[in-house]
């Protein structure tokens, strides 16, 4: 049996650092990606029944209910129109109501709009 030198053990701890760093990493990429309703709406240009709260509770059901189940794509991935079809359907397999379904919708209305 081999005997574990330092030199392994050093290049063996490293690439566990370097894993968990890019690791750490990606998730706070991800994160970035998700405007915040404060972003939205100093961005102006909001449709009829999107002020910042409905911006709020929107972006709150999003990343919890939506990223219960799955991860979260950016918002301009997809279009406004896109996103009402998705919504529709994904609204009732989370059990939304109705009032969550429309804040979701405006939220995600406006994020997908925003350019990277």
């Amino acid at each position: 049996m081999k005997r574990w030198n330092g030199t392994r053990i050093t290049g063996m701890l490293l690439v566990a650092i370097l894993c968990l760093a890019a690791g750490i990493a990606g998730c706070a990429a991800g994160k970035a990606a998700i405007p915040t309703a404060e972003e939205l709406y100093a961005g102006g240009a909001l449709p009829m029944g999107a002020d910042l709260d409905a911006l709020r509770r929107g972006r709150a059901i999003f990343v919890t209910e939506c990223g219960a189940c799955h991860r979260l794509f950016p918002p301009n991935a997809y279009s406004p129109e896109q996103w009402r079809g998705i919504v529709k359907r994904m609204s009732r397999r989370a059990s939304l109501g109705g009032d969550q379904t429309a804040d979701l919708d405006i939220y995600l209305t406006v994020a997908s709009r925003v350019k990277e």
